[in-house]
């Protein structure tokens, strides 16, 4: 039976009984059907449900003890215990929820109606009645799930999204709902909503910053907490510690019901404490983590006082813990050479059963405590360098289980091995017993994904895809700069299921989404005319067969560029996999989707062509003209992916001579280095620089077609990132080009912009300014860069417990080592003048330069000219001294001279300096002797020789040398000369002490020859 809309809008616009009887036969109308959604939808229907969703907070009403029928008179089911008010509200919320279910198409409507900020509001998501609370939290949930495939028209974008869900007022409500007891079915339902959102659109620094400030995180670490006690892993003797250190209250009880989503409780912690060392610490120090994780410390005392966690530790932190794993010997390939050092359980033999746990913490650990003299023996030599057990527990964890927990539990261990927080020796665990699991979890993925990716894809099959897409995000961060685990990666074969599964991307393309034909048929319909915004359907959005390979591009891409960092085999290996075709592709705007058998790179794709001529081009990426000639846009991540890998890749001179030059690569990467995207230039400049190498085929054809020019005008930029890479870049053009060429590129750089880049101290300066500073930080909040602990009611009572300040002031400890906005500006800054000073010193003359010496004598006389010698001298001067700068004073404070900090020159500053003067030295007499005279430049010189860094004691002597060397018979006095004021400013005696007791052979052997050309000399 057809429902007739006017009168449906009546008699919601009616009494209370009439509300009850449309709402009912909206639901059942609607309900799976997407092309009726549509249609009410068109009519106008969502305006008059936003009216009816409650607007204050009313105490709930309680009728349970009044006998009722099935039925009351108004219709409302009695077992819901609900007045007629709520059960119209529920139902609107219901009718939402399904039309937010329907897809992007429904987001336009739902965002002219104001849906998103109505179920936002306390007396929605927070209401009293739980039912109201989950169906508001539900329509959260769904828009949510069509923001993430829709196109870039819609009005709700991720961004737009997180920035509404993680307001303060909202991350109240998120807090309130995590913190909520009893914890029962619909609680866990709630509790696993707020953490989908939270690991799905947590992306920026200053909603992760919020997120700890509102206390969100440590929140989602005592649902962590209640599930070991649940599962029964509490240390033994927890219970008795947390007693004495007044930790009790944040034991959680045994939840109600089994915890439940506990992936999304992970997956939202390792959002948040991602690329973080201090946030990591938050967690490890939250107070449910260390109740239930208790550390003994020294003392024979009963109980024994319980100590910290701490960052690079060299011992675990309870030994029953890590019963849990298997023994595990690391393998022959550890930095040092050596084997890893072996983690072995205790023997469960010594297991007793001496110590007991309260009644809430009856746990399976009990029997694995040891003897007494055992804990006594153990309590004596455990230092305050122990390990949290948290994370043997992960590594537990991630072995045991499968599917998205043990992936949500790697992420989060991923990050605090990152910062820190895990023993060194804890690879060897990482590399044998989650690595592999990673890597098996990825093949097994790749085929569930092929049997999700079908036309009627569901919730649960866009859940197998999303594991599909992020195996190779958590792999990639874990093995990130660890040899060893890139080796047992490796060993698994993760380069050619990687390889696999990116090239699967570019397979053809699934039969288009016939599921959502009814965009087209609605037009048939009858509908009012002149229909206004809240009327109107917007674009049908991306399909999530589209969204998917673009992922999978994105991340396989990643993880194959993090197994090229360090060995050739592994870069050997991945070209021989046949992917570099498909990497050419992926650095394209638009890349055809083919059987990946047939593939003619010769001539463009005719749809593209098509489609760029006419302008019809679809924003959401496909094509509407059929699979056939489907082309798929890749995004800006997936492009950045490409160029990553391809720099990795060209480490190389092997690949970089052969499989690079056959493809052509810079061609697309040239076209991509004038991007309007600024990312997408800092990633290809980063590429490039491992291009343009002197014995690189591809450096003459880039220089030929303008690179130098680009890379010029990109060192102007405003982005520091881009600067750095222009000018690196620039670094290797000039090396061992012609001595016009340098001319040419020195003039189009601009000699005075040089000299500022070069000189320029603006990040110093900006330390001093705290108003301007100030600015700059609060749009990331304070909280991380001051290390105030975050006010919020679970923090409350903190400060009374000791152990909780001994946490803040460890947490005062790694606040040091963030990165903050001021220190990352410095250290761009000193990363730009570095590779200034190493620009100037190419023009000289590169290391392995071919220049002529009439050559090098004409650029060193030009820069001179250019530079003015004094000038020159003195910028080289400026960065041997150290500077004094002042702590960025605070609103309400003030900074004072003894606040004043001495920053010394960095060591590949001080090397960058002296290699300058080694190859102005390396000219004729007449530059050695200018480089003499330069006293207060050379009386800098000898206390350098005390560097811990060999590279400065090297060039040092390289310096000396060049400086005591004699043409000819006529520089035979001027020679001398030099000499002996090298000797008296002290520099013949600091040889002779590199050359007989530096630990380096290099820097002693350097020493000994500069030695013996200065005794020589004089």
């Amino acid at each position: 039976m057809e429902l007739d809309p006017q009168t449906i809008i009546a008699q919601l616009n009616a009494g209370a009984a009439d509300r009850v009887a449309a709402l009912r036969s909206l639901k059942n109308d609607v309900i799976g059907d997407v092309r009726k959604k549509a249609l009410w939808v068109q009519f106008g229907l969502i305006p008059h449900l936003v009216r009816l969703l409650p607007t204050t907070s009313s105490p709930q009403s309680n009728i349970s003890g009044t006998k009722k029928p099935d039925f009351d008179q108004t219709g409302i089911p009695r077992f819901l215990d609900i007045d007629t008010e709520r059960y119209i509200q529920l139902q609107a919320l219901q009718l939402l929820n399904s039309l937010a279910n329907a897809g992007p198409a429904f987001l336009s409507p739902l965002y002219v109606c104001g849906v998103l900020p109505a179920v936002l509001r306390d007396s929605c998501f927070r209401n009293s009645h739980p039912e109201i609370s989950n169906a508001a939290l539900h329509v959260v949930e769904n828009i949510a799930i069509a923001t993430e495939s829709a196109s870039s028209s819609s009005p709700i974008t991720p961004t737009s999204l997180a920035e509404t869900i993680f307001s303060e007022r909202t991350l109240k409500g998120f807090y309130d709902i995590l913190n909520q007891r009893p914890v029962n079915h619909q609680a866990e339902t709630q509790i696993g909503i707020v953490a989908y959102l939270v690991r799905s659109f947590c992306r920026e620094e200053h909603h992760r910053t919020a997120l700890v400030e509102a206390g969100i995180l440590d929140a989602l670490a005592t649902r962590v907490a209640s599930f070991v006690v649940a599962k029964g892993y509490v240390l033994p003797n927890a219970g008795i510690c947390a007693e004495v250190e007044g930790l009790m209250e944040y034991i959680p009880d045994p939840p109600a019901t089994p915890p439940e989503r506990l992936d999304e409780v992970f997956g939202a912690i390792a959002a948040i404490i991602t690329d973080s060392t201090f946030r990591a610490g938050k967690l490890v120090y939250s107070p449910s983590i260390l109740a239930i994780f208790p550390i003994l410390g020294r003392g024979r005392s009963s109980p024994a006082e319980v100590v910290l966690p701490c960052r690079f530790p060299t011992r675990p932190g309870a030994d029953q813990m890590e019963m849990l794993l298997p023994a595990t010997w690391g393998r022959g390939h550890s930095y040092d050479g050596g084997f890893l050092s072996p983690i072995v359980a205790p023997s469960v033999d010594s297991a007793s059963t001496n110590s007991r746990p309260s009644a809430k913490l009856q746990t399976s650990l009990i029997s694995w405590s040891p003897p007494e003299d055992n804990a006594a023996r153990s309590a004596d030599t455990a230092p305050a360098d122990a390990e949290t057990p948290l994370v043997p527990w992960l590594v537990h964890i991630v072995h045991t289980n499968g599917g998205t927990v043990a992936l949500m539990a790697a992420s989060v261990l991923a990050s605090l091995f990152k910062a820190g927080f895990a023993m060194r020796s804890r690879e060897a665990n990482l590399s044998l017993l989650v690595v592999p699991v990673l890597v098996e979890m990825l093949e097994r993925s790749q085929t569930k994904s092929r049997e999700s990716l079908g036309i009627n894809t569901n919730r649960k099959a866009i859940a197998k895809l999303n594991v599909t897409e992020q195996v190779p995000v958590v792999l990639a961060r874990l093995i990130t700069d660890s040899e060893p685990m890139q080796i047992a990666a490796a060993d698994c074969n993760a380069v050619r299921i990687l390889c696999k599964l990116f090239k699967s991307t570019y397979d053809k393309s699934q039969p288009s989404t016939e599921h959502q034909s009814w965009v087209a048929s609605i037009a048939c319909v009858d509908v009012p005319g002149n229909m206004g915004p809240e009327c109107r359907l917007g674009d049908k959005g991306l399909s999530p067969q589209l969204i998917h390979r673009r992922r999978v591009r994105e991340s396989t891409m990643r993880a194959l560029g993090t197994l090229a960092t360090f060995r050739e085999t592994f870069r050997k290996a991945i070209v021989e996999q046949e992917v570099m075709s498909y990497v050419i592709d992926s650095l394209k705007q638009f890349a055809s989707a083919s059987d990946g058998k047939s593939r003619d790179r010769s001539q463009p794709s005719q749809a593209n062509v098509d489609v760029n001529a006419n302008g019809n081009g679809n924003s959401g990426g496909i094509s509407r003209g059929g699979a056939s000639q489907a082309l798929e846009e890749n995004p800006v991540p997936v492009v950045i992916s490409a160029c990553y890998l391809l720099k990795m890749l060209a480490r190389s001179p092997g690949i970089l001579r052969t499989w690079l030059v056959d493809h052509s690569v810079e061609e697309p990467l040239l076209q991509l280095l004038v991007h309007h995207d600024v990312d997408v230039q800092i990633a290809v400049s980063a590429c490039i620089c491992n291009l343009l190498p002197e014995f690189s085929p591809m450096r003459e054809p880039l220089v030929k077609n303008g690179v130098m020019e680009i890379l010029c005008e990109q060192t102007h930029s405003l982005n520091s990132e881009l600067r750095l890479n222009a000018l690196w870049a620039l670094k290797h053009v000039v090396d061992s080009g012609s001595v016009e060429f340098k001319k040419r590129c020195l003039e189009k750089l601009g000699a005075g912009w040089l000299v500022q880049l070069i000189c320029d101290d603006t990040e110093d300066r900006a330390l001093e300014t705290p108003d301007a500073m100030d600015e700059d930080v609060d749009m990331g909040s304070t909280d991380e860069q001051t290390g105030t602990w975050p006010t919020n009611s679970s923090t409350g009572g903190q400060s009374d417990i000791p152990i909780l300040g001994r946490a803040r002031l460890h947490l005062d400890g790694v606040k040091e080592s963030e990165p903050n906005p001021s220190r990352k500006a410095r250290q761009d800054d000193l990363a730009i003048q570095e590779q200034g000073l190493g620009f100037v010193r190419n023009l000289i003359g590169g290391g392995h330069s071919v220049d002529s010496p009439q050559d090098t004598t004409e650029m060193i006389d030009h820069l001179l000219d250019v530079f003015g010698q004094d000038h020159l001298f003195g910028i080289l001067a400026s960065k041997l001294k150290s500077k004094v700068t002042h702590p960025l004073a605070r609103r309400g404070g003030s900074s004072s001279p003894s606040e004043a900090r001495v920053l010394p020159p960095q060591a590949k500053m001080i090397a960058a300096v002296i290699y300058v003067l080694i190859h102005i030295a390396a000219g004729v007499p007449r530059h050695r002797q200018l480089i003499i005279s330069q006293t207060d430049l050379l009386r800098q010189l000898p206390r350098l020789f005390s560097s811990q860094e060999p590279e400065v004691r090297v060039a040092l002597c390289h310096l000396v040398n060049n400086l005591t060397w004699q043409d000819d018979s006529s520089d035979q006095a001027g020679c001398h000369q030099r000499t002996t004021e090298l000797k008296n400013m002290g520099f013949l005696k600091k040889l002779e002490h590199l050359g007989s007791s530096d630990a380096e052979l290099d820097v002693r052997e350097r020493a000994k020859s500069a030695l013996w050309q200065m005794k020589q000399s004089h």
